[in-house]
Protein backbone atom coordinates (compact mmCIF):
# COMPACT_ATOMS: atom_id res chain seq x y z
CA UNK A 1 0.00 0.00 0.00
CA UNK A 2 2.82 2.42 0.86
CA UNK A 3 4.64 1.65 -2.42
CA UNK A 4 1.44 2.24 -4.39
CA UNK A 5 0.92 5.56 -2.64
CA UNK A 6 4.52 6.57 -3.33
CA UNK A 7 4.12 5.67 -7.01
CA UNK A 8 0.94 7.73 -7.32
CA UNK A 9 2.58 10.68 -5.54
CA UNK A 10 5.48 10.60 -8.01
CA UNK A 11 3.17 10.94 -11.04
CA UNK A 12 2.38 14.32 -12.53
CA UNK A 13 -1.22 15.37 -13.10
CA UNK A 14 -0.91 14.60 -16.82
CA UNK A 15 0.56 11.16 -16.16
CA UNK A 16 -2.09 10.43 -13.54
CA UNK A 17 -4.81 11.52 -15.97
CA UNK A 18 -3.39 9.21 -18.66
CA UNK A 19 -3.23 6.35 -16.16
CA UNK A 20 -6.86 6.83 -15.20
CA UNK A 21 -7.85 6.97 -18.87
CA UNK A 22 -6.02 3.69 -19.49
CA UNK A 23 -7.72 1.99 -16.56
CA UNK A 24 -11.11 3.25 -17.77
CA UNK A 25 -10.43 1.99 -21.31
CA UNK A 26 -9.40 -1.41 -19.93
CA UNK A 27 -12.65 -1.53 -17.95
CA UNK A 28 -14.62 -0.73 -21.09
CA UNK A 29 -12.83 -3.51 -23.01
CA UNK A 30 -13.54 -6.05 -20.27
CA UNK A 31 -17.22 -5.13 -20.25
CA UNK A 32 -17.39 -5.45 -24.03
CA UNK A 33 -15.74 -8.90 -23.97
CA UNK A 34 -18.02 -10.04 -21.14
CA UNK A 35 -21.04 -9.35 -23.35
CA UNK A 36 -19.89 -11.47 -26.32
CA UNK A 37 -22.31 -14.33 -27.04
CA UNK A 38 -21.56 -15.10 -30.71
CA UNK A 39 -18.32 -15.86 -32.54
CA UNK A 40 -18.05 -15.83 -36.34
CA UNK A 41 -14.93 -17.01 -38.17
CA UNK A 42 -13.98 -16.11 -41.75
CA UNK A 43 -12.25 -18.95 -43.59
CA UNK A 44 -11.69 -19.00 -47.40
CA UNK A 45 -14.48 -16.48 -48.05
CA UNK A 46 -16.80 -18.56 -45.85
CA UNK A 47 -18.36 -17.05 -42.73
CA UNK A 48 -18.96 -19.72 -40.09
CA UNK A 49 -20.95 -19.59 -36.84
CA UNK A 50 -18.71 -21.61 -34.54
CA UNK A 51 -21.53 -22.33 -32.08
CA UNK A 52 -23.63 -24.41 -34.49
CA UNK A 53 -21.43 -24.91 -37.55
CA UNK A 54 -23.73 -23.07 -39.96
CA UNK A 55 -22.02 -21.01 -42.67
CA UNK A 56 -22.62 -18.60 -45.52
CA UNK A 57 -20.41 -17.93 -48.55
CA UNK A 58 -19.30 -14.34 -49.10
CA UNK A 59 -20.76 -13.38 -52.49
CA UNK A 60 -18.75 -11.42 -55.03
CA UNK A 61 -19.78 -7.78 -54.85
CA UNK A 62 -22.02 -6.72 -57.73
CA UNK A 63 -23.13 -3.36 -56.34
CA UNK A 64 -19.79 -1.85 -55.36
CA UNK A 65 -20.27 -3.01 -51.77
CA UNK A 66 -17.19 -3.01 -49.54
CA UNK A 67 -15.48 -5.99 -47.92
CA UNK A 68 -17.00 -5.06 -44.56
CA UNK A 69 -20.49 -4.81 -46.04
CA UNK A 70 -20.14 -8.26 -47.59
CA UNK A 71 -19.09 -9.79 -44.27
CA UNK A 72 -21.91 -7.99 -42.42
CA UNK A 73 -24.52 -9.06 -44.99
CA UNK A 74 -23.40 -12.69 -44.67
CA UNK A 75 -23.51 -12.40 -40.86
CA UNK A 76 -27.06 -11.05 -41.08
CA UNK A 77 -28.16 -14.04 -43.18
CA UNK A 78 -26.31 -16.41 -40.86
CA UNK A 79 -27.82 -15.07 -37.64
CA UNK A 80 -31.25 -13.96 -38.81
CA UNK A 81 -33.92 -15.48 -36.61
CA UNK A 82 -31.35 -17.36 -34.54
CA UNK A 83 -29.32 -14.90 -32.46
CA UNK A 84 -31.47 -11.99 -31.20
CA UNK A 85 -29.32 -9.31 -29.60
CA UNK A 86 -26.11 -10.96 -30.74
CA UNK A 87 -22.83 -9.38 -29.59
CA UNK A 88 -20.25 -10.64 -32.06
CA UNK A 89 -16.58 -11.56 -31.92
CA UNK A 90 -15.29 -11.60 -35.51
CA UNK A 91 -12.36 -13.95 -36.12
CA UNK A 92 -10.45 -12.87 -39.24
CA UNK A 93 -7.60 -14.57 -41.13
CA UNK A 94 -4.19 -13.91 -39.53
CA UNK A 95 -2.95 -12.48 -42.83
CA UNK A 96 -5.25 -9.47 -42.27
CA UNK A 97 -3.04 -8.40 -39.35
CA UNK A 98 0.49 -7.06 -39.28
CA UNK A 99 2.93 -8.67 -36.84
CA UNK A 100 6.12 -7.06 -35.49
CA UNK A 101 8.65 -8.45 -33.02
CA UNK A 102 9.73 -6.40 -30.00
CA UNK A 103 12.25 -6.73 -27.19
CA UNK A 104 12.31 -3.87 -24.70
CA UNK A 105 13.69 -3.16 -21.27
CA UNK A 106 10.28 -2.12 -19.91
CA UNK A 107 7.35 -4.20 -18.72
CA UNK A 108 3.72 -3.48 -18.17
CA UNK A 109 1.07 -3.18 -20.85
CA UNK A 110 0.68 0.60 -20.61
CA UNK A 111 4.40 1.30 -20.96
CA UNK A 112 4.83 -1.25 -23.78
CA UNK A 113 1.87 0.15 -25.69
CA UNK A 114 3.18 3.69 -25.36
CA UNK A 115 6.68 2.68 -26.48
CA UNK A 116 5.47 0.66 -29.48
CA UNK A 117 3.04 3.34 -30.63
CA UNK A 118 5.90 5.85 -30.60
CA UNK A 119 7.89 3.51 -32.90
CA UNK A 120 5.03 2.51 -35.21
CA UNK A 121 6.32 4.57 -38.15
CA UNK A 122 9.71 2.89 -37.97
CA UNK A 123 8.24 -0.57 -37.35
CA UNK A 124 5.72 -0.29 -40.21
CA UNK A 125 7.03 2.50 -42.45
CA UNK A 126 4.68 1.72 -45.32
CA UNK A 127 1.56 2.40 -43.23
CA UNK A 128 0.61 5.99 -42.44
CA UNK A 129 -2.91 5.49 -41.11
CA UNK A 130 -3.86 4.94 -37.46
CA UNK A 131 -3.32 1.39 -36.26
CA UNK A 132 -4.84 -0.51 -33.35
CA UNK A 133 -2.36 -2.46 -31.25
CA UNK A 134 -2.70 -5.91 -29.70
CA UNK A 135 -0.08 -6.94 -27.15
CA UNK A 136 0.32 -8.94 -23.96
CA UNK A 137 1.97 -6.62 -21.44
CA UNK A 138 3.09 -9.46 -19.21
CA UNK A 139 6.34 -9.95 -21.17
CA UNK A 140 8.97 -7.47 -22.30
CA UNK A 141 9.53 -9.37 -25.56
CA UNK A 142 7.27 -11.08 -28.04
CA UNK A 143 5.11 -10.22 -31.04
CA UNK A 144 2.79 -7.24 -31.38
CA UNK A 145 -0.22 -7.33 -33.70
CA UNK A 146 -1.55 -4.32 -35.61
CA UNK A 147 -4.85 -3.69 -37.39
CA UNK A 148 -6.04 -0.54 -39.20
CA UNK A 149 -8.42 1.49 -37.05
CA UNK A 150 -10.32 2.67 -40.12
CA UNK A 151 -10.92 -0.91 -41.31
CA UNK A 152 -12.16 -1.90 -37.84
CA UNK A 153 -14.59 1.02 -37.75
CA UNK A 154 -15.80 0.24 -41.29
CA UNK A 155 -16.63 -3.31 -40.19
CA UNK A 156 -18.46 -1.98 -37.09
CA UNK A 157 -20.54 0.44 -39.18
CA UNK A 158 -21.37 -2.28 -41.73
CA UNK A 159 -22.56 -4.62 -38.96
CA UNK A 160 -24.53 -1.81 -37.30
CA UNK A 161 -26.34 -1.14 -40.60
CA UNK A 162 -27.43 -4.77 -40.50
CA UNK A 163 -28.72 -4.40 -36.94
CA UNK A 164 -25.78 -6.31 -35.46
CA UNK A 165 -23.24 -5.33 -32.81
CA UNK A 166 -19.62 -6.06 -33.67
CA UNK A 167 -17.87 -6.03 -30.30
CA UNK A 168 -14.30 -7.02 -31.18
CA UNK A 169 -12.00 -8.40 -33.87
CA UNK A 170 -9.31 -11.03 -33.31
CA UNK A 171 -7.06 -13.29 -35.44
CA UNK A 172 -8.81 -16.61 -35.81
CA UNK A 173 -5.55 -18.45 -35.05
CA UNK A 174 -5.66 -17.23 -31.43
CA UNK A 175 -9.11 -18.74 -30.99
CA UNK A 176 -7.50 -22.15 -31.40
CA UNK A 177 -5.90 -21.68 -27.97
CA UNK A 178 -9.34 -22.16 -26.41
CA UNK A 179 -9.65 -25.63 -27.90
CA UNK A 180 -7.05 -27.00 -25.48
CA UNK A 181 -6.90 -25.11 -22.19
CA UNK A 182 -4.98 -27.78 -20.28
CA UNK A 183 -1.57 -26.56 -21.49
CA UNK A 184 0.02 -23.11 -21.31
CA UNK A 185 2.26 -23.48 -24.41
CA UNK A 186 1.08 -24.24 -27.95
CA UNK A 187 2.14 -24.20 -31.58
CA UNK A 188 -0.78 -23.16 -33.79
CA UNK A 189 -0.73 -23.96 -37.51
CA UNK A 190 -3.45 -22.18 -39.46
CA UNK A 191 -3.62 -22.85 -43.22
CA UNK A 192 -6.21 -21.75 -45.79
CA UNK A 193 -6.24 -21.46 -49.55
CA UNK A 194 -4.12 -18.28 -49.53
CA UNK A 195 -1.77 -18.38 -46.53
CA UNK A 196 -0.09 -20.55 -43.92
CA UNK A 197 0.53 -19.14 -40.44
CA UNK A 198 2.49 -20.63 -37.57
CA UNK A 199 2.00 -18.97 -34.19
CA UNK A 200 4.00 -19.79 -31.06
CA UNK A 201 2.16 -19.07 -27.79
CA UNK A 202 3.92 -19.28 -24.42
CA UNK A 203 1.73 -18.64 -21.39
CA UNK A 204 -0.74 -16.62 -23.43
CA UNK A 205 1.95 -14.44 -25.04
CA UNK A 206 2.76 -14.62 -28.74
CA UNK A 207 6.48 -15.30 -28.93
CA UNK A 208 6.76 -15.78 -32.69
CA UNK A 209 4.49 -15.57 -35.71
CA UNK A 210 5.45 -16.78 -39.19
CA UNK A 211 3.26 -16.22 -42.23
CA UNK A 212 3.72 -17.13 -45.89
CA UNK A 213 1.55 -17.26 -48.99
CA UNK A 214 0.68 -20.69 -50.32
CA UNK A 215 1.88 -19.68 -53.80
CA UNK A 216 5.33 -18.78 -52.41
CA UNK A 217 5.76 -22.29 -51.00
CA UNK A 218 5.83 -23.57 -54.56
CA UNK A 219 9.24 -21.92 -54.92
CA UNK A 220 12.02 -24.03 -53.46
CA UNK A 221 13.92 -21.10 -51.95
CA UNK A 222 10.91 -19.79 -50.06
CA UNK A 223 9.86 -23.27 -49.00
CA UNK A 224 13.34 -24.02 -47.64
CA UNK A 225 13.45 -20.73 -45.75
CA UNK A 226 9.97 -21.38 -44.32
CA UNK A 227 10.94 -24.81 -43.02
CA UNK A 228 14.19 -23.49 -41.55
CA UNK A 229 12.37 -20.73 -39.66
CA UNK A 230 9.70 -23.13 -38.37
CA UNK A 231 12.41 -25.52 -37.17
CA UNK A 232 13.91 -22.82 -34.94
CA UNK A 233 10.76 -22.72 -32.80
CA UNK A 234 10.93 -24.80 -29.63
CA UNK A 235 8.63 -27.84 -29.61
CA UNK A 236 5.16 -27.52 -28.08
CA UNK A 237 1.75 -29.25 -28.43
CA UNK A 238 0.48 -28.61 -31.97
CA UNK A 239 -3.03 -27.57 -32.96
CA UNK A 240 -3.54 -27.50 -36.70
CA UNK A 241 -6.31 -26.14 -38.93
CA UNK A 242 -6.31 -26.48 -42.70
CA UNK A 243 -9.94 -26.98 -43.76
CA UNK A 244 -13.36 -25.43 -43.27
CA UNK A 245 -14.54 -28.63 -41.59
CA UNK A 246 -12.23 -27.87 -38.64
CA UNK A 247 -14.19 -24.72 -37.78
CA UNK A 248 -17.58 -26.12 -38.74
CA UNK A 249 -17.19 -29.07 -36.39
CA UNK A 250 -16.06 -27.15 -33.29
CA UNK A 251 -19.53 -26.25 -31.93
CA UNK A 252 -17.99 -23.71 -29.56
CA UNK A 253 -18.51 -20.00 -28.89
CA UNK A 254 -15.09 -18.38 -28.56
CA UNK A 255 -14.29 -15.51 -26.21
CA UNK A 256 -11.96 -12.68 -27.08
CA UNK A 257 -8.46 -12.50 -25.59
CA UNK A 258 -8.30 -8.96 -24.20
CA UNK A 259 -4.62 -8.46 -25.00
CA UNK A 260 -5.00 -9.37 -28.68
CA UNK A 261 -8.52 -8.11 -29.40
CA UNK A 262 -9.12 -5.04 -31.51
CA UNK A 263 -12.02 -2.83 -30.55
CA UNK A 264 -13.61 -0.49 -33.13
CA UNK A 265 -14.23 3.04 -31.88
CA UNK A 266 -17.97 2.49 -32.22
CA UNK A 267 -17.83 -0.60 -30.03
CA UNK A 268 -15.89 1.31 -27.37
CA UNK A 269 -18.49 4.08 -27.49
CA UNK A 270 -21.24 1.50 -27.04
CA UNK A 271 -19.31 0.02 -24.11
CA UNK A 272 -18.96 3.43 -22.48
CA UNK A 273 -22.71 4.04 -22.86
CA UNK A 274 -23.44 0.69 -21.22
CA UNK A 275 -21.11 1.53 -18.34
CA UNK A 276 -22.75 4.94 -17.96
CA UNK A 277 -26.19 3.32 -17.95
CA UNK A 278 -25.04 0.77 -15.40
CA UNK A 279 -23.53 3.50 -13.24
CA UNK A 280 -26.78 5.48 -13.42
CA UNK A 281 -28.73 2.41 -12.37
CA UNK A 282 -26.27 1.73 -9.57
CA UNK A 283 -26.45 5.38 -8.57
CA UNK A 284 -30.25 5.15 -8.48
CA UNK A 285 -30.08 1.99 -6.41
CA UNK A 286 -27.50 3.60 -4.12
CA UNK A 287 -29.79 6.63 -3.69
CA UNK A 288 -32.72 4.39 -2.83
CA UNK A 289 -30.58 2.44 -0.36
CA UNK A 290 -29.29 5.69 1.18
CA UNK A 291 -32.82 7.03 1.56
CA UNK A 292 -33.92 3.71 3.05
CA UNK A 293 -31.03 3.78 5.52
CA UNK A 294 -31.85 7.43 6.33
CA UNK A 295 -35.47 6.63 7.10
CA UNK A 296 -34.75 3.24 8.66
CA UNK A 297 -34.52 4.60 12.25
CA UNK A 298 -37.90 6.31 11.81
CA UNK A 299 -39.35 3.12 10.35
CA UNK A 300 -37.97 1.08 13.24
CA UNK A 301 -39.41 3.59 15.74
CA UNK A 302 -42.78 3.48 13.98
CA UNK A 303 -42.80 -0.32 14.05
CA UNK A 304 -41.78 -0.34 17.72
CA UNK A 305 -44.51 2.18 18.57
CA UNK A 306 -47.08 0.11 16.69
CA UNK A 307 -45.95 -3.04 18.51
CA UNK A 308 -46.02 -1.29 21.87
CA UNK A 309 -49.47 0.12 21.17
CA UNK A 310 -50.66 -3.37 20.24
CA UNK A 311 -49.14 -4.72 23.47
CA UNK A 312 -50.80 -1.95 25.47
CA UNK A 313 -54.16 -2.77 23.92
CA UNK A 314 -53.66 -6.48 24.68
CA UNK A 315 -52.63 -5.68 28.25
CA UNK A 316 -55.59 -3.34 28.62
CA UNK A 317 -57.94 -6.09 27.53
CA UNK A 318 -56.21 -8.62 29.76
CA UNK A 319 -56.37 -6.29 32.76
CA UNK A 320 -60.02 -5.32 32.32
CA UNK A 321 -61.16 -7.59 35.19
CA UNK A 322 -58.32 -6.39 37.42
CA UNK A 323 -59.18 -2.76 36.71
CA UNK A 324 -62.82 -3.43 37.51
CA UNK A 325 -61.77 -4.98 40.80
CA UNK A 326 -59.47 -2.03 41.49
CA UNK A 327 -62.31 0.38 40.76
CA UNK A 328 -64.51 -1.53 43.20
CA UNK A 329 -61.77 -1.32 45.82
CA UNK A 330 -61.44 2.44 45.26
CA UNK A 331 -65.19 2.79 45.56
CA UNK A 332 -65.16 0.84 48.82
CA UNK A 333 -62.29 2.97 50.08
CA UNK A 334 -64.24 6.07 49.18
CA UNK A 335 -67.33 4.79 50.99
CA UNK A 336 -65.66 3.21 54.04
CA UNK A 337 -62.48 5.21 54.20
CA UNK A 338 -64.06 7.84 56.47
CA UNK A 339 -64.59 5.19 59.09
CA UNK A 340 -61.62 2.91 58.35
CA UNK A 341 -59.09 5.73 58.30
CA UNK A 342 -60.45 7.64 61.31
CA UNK A 343 -57.45 8.29 63.59
CA UNK A 344 -57.32 5.81 66.48
CA UNK A 345 -57.10 7.58 69.82
CA UNK A 346 -55.77 5.05 72.31
CA UNK A 347 -57.40 6.40 75.52
CA UNK A 348 -56.32 3.46 77.66
CA UNK A 349 -52.63 3.78 76.79
CA UNK A 350 -52.82 7.52 77.31
CA UNK A 351 -54.32 7.06 80.82
CA UNK A 352 -51.66 4.51 81.70
CA UNK A 353 -48.94 6.94 80.63
CA UNK A 354 -50.54 9.72 82.74
CA UNK A 355 -50.86 7.39 85.70
CA UNK A 356 -47.11 7.00 85.76
CA UNK A 357 -46.75 10.73 86.42
CA UNK A 358 -49.95 11.57 88.30
CA UNK A 359 -50.60 9.31 91.29
CA UNK A 360 -54.38 9.10 91.87
CA UNK A 361 -54.82 12.85 91.65
CA UNK A 362 -56.40 13.20 88.17
CA UNK A 363 -59.79 14.89 88.38
CA UNK A 364 -60.93 15.17 84.75
CA UNK A 365 -59.84 13.72 81.38
CA UNK A 366 -61.18 14.84 77.98
CA UNK A 367 -59.94 13.99 74.46
CA UNK A 368 -61.10 15.54 71.18
CA UNK A 369 -59.38 15.06 67.81
CA UNK A 370 -56.10 14.13 69.43
CA UNK A 371 -56.21 17.06 71.88
CA UNK A 372 -56.25 16.03 75.58
CA UNK A 373 -57.41 18.23 78.49
CA UNK A 374 -56.73 17.09 82.05
CA UNK A 375 -57.20 18.66 85.46
CA UNK A 376 -56.10 17.45 88.87
CA UNK A 377 -53.70 18.04 91.73
CA UNK A 378 -49.91 17.97 91.76
CA UNK A 379 -47.22 19.01 94.20
CA UNK A 380 -45.52 21.03 91.49
CA UNK A 381 -47.60 21.55 88.28
CA UNK A 382 -44.59 23.08 86.44
CA UNK A 383 -42.54 19.94 86.97
CA UNK A 384 -45.47 17.82 85.74
CA UNK A 385 -45.65 19.88 82.53
CA UNK A 386 -41.94 19.32 81.92
CA UNK A 387 -42.30 15.58 82.51
CA UNK A 388 -45.21 15.35 80.04
CA UNK A 389 -43.26 17.34 77.39
CA UNK A 390 -40.35 14.92 77.68
CA UNK A 391 -42.48 11.93 76.66
CA UNK A 392 -42.54 11.09 72.94
CA UNK A 393 -46.25 10.29 72.74
CA UNK A 394 -47.14 13.87 73.80
CA UNK A 395 -46.33 17.24 72.24
CA UNK A 396 -47.45 20.84 72.47
CA UNK A 397 -47.81 20.51 76.25
CA UNK A 398 -49.04 23.62 78.11
CA UNK A 399 -51.31 24.94 80.84
CA UNK A 400 -54.99 25.16 80.09
CA UNK A 401 -55.64 27.05 83.33
CA UNK A 402 -53.44 28.60 85.97
CA UNK A 403 -52.43 26.64 89.02
CA UNK A 404 -54.19 27.49 92.29
CA UNK A 405 -54.02 26.53 95.97
CA UNK A 406 -57.09 25.64 97.98
CA UNK A 407 -58.24 23.74 100.99
CA UNK A 408 -57.13 20.50 99.50
CA UNK A 409 -53.67 21.78 98.43
CA UNK A 410 -52.07 21.04 101.72
CA UNK A 411 -52.66 17.32 101.31
CA UNK A 412 -52.85 16.78 97.49
CA UNK A 413 -50.91 19.74 96.12
CA UNK A 414 -51.92 22.57 93.78
CA UNK A 415 -54.79 22.35 91.30
CA UNK A 416 -53.69 22.39 87.64
CA UNK A 417 -55.16 22.35 84.14
CA UNK A 418 -52.97 20.99 81.33
CA UNK A 419 -53.60 20.58 77.54
CA UNK A 420 -51.44 18.54 75.15
CA UNK A 421 -51.67 16.69 71.82
CA UNK A 422 -51.06 13.03 71.02
CA UNK A 423 -48.03 12.53 68.71
CA UNK A 424 -49.45 9.75 66.52
CA UNK A 425 -52.76 11.47 65.75
CA UNK A 426 -53.05 13.72 62.64
CA UNK A 427 -56.60 14.94 62.31
CA UNK A 428 -55.61 17.72 59.89
CA UNK A 429 -54.49 15.18 57.23
CA UNK A 430 -57.63 13.10 57.84
CA UNK A 431 -59.91 16.11 57.42
CA UNK A 432 -58.00 17.16 54.28
CA UNK A 433 -58.55 13.72 52.75
CA UNK A 434 -62.14 13.37 53.98
CA UNK A 435 -63.55 16.88 54.16
CA UNK A 436 -66.88 17.40 55.81
CA UNK A 437 -69.69 17.66 53.26
CA UNK A 438 -72.51 19.90 54.41
CA UNK A 439 -75.93 18.67 53.34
Amino acid sequence: MKSLRATLDSLSLKELNNLLRWFYAASVHRDILAGINTSLVLFDQMLINTANGQYRQLTVAQDNSTYGQQVAASAKLLLEGREPGATILLLLPPADFVATRFAMGVSGEKLLRSALKLQVHSLIPACEEELLLGINGGSSEGVALWYPARAAEALFVAFREQGLLLAAIMPRTLAMLQIDTTRADHLLLDADAQHITQLESRGGTIKSLLNIKQIDLQQEAFASQWHNECAKVAPAPLISSSEQSFWIGLRQTFQGLESYCFFPAGAEQTGRKKIATTQKKMGGVASIVAMFLLFLPFLINWVQIALLEAQVEDLREASAVARQSQAAVYEMEEQWGVIAEFPRQDVGQTLLSLNELIDASLSTFAIDKGMVDITGFAQDPAVLIEQLAEREEFFDVGQSRSSSSGDESSARGDRFGIRFSLSDIDFKAYEAKHPVIEQ
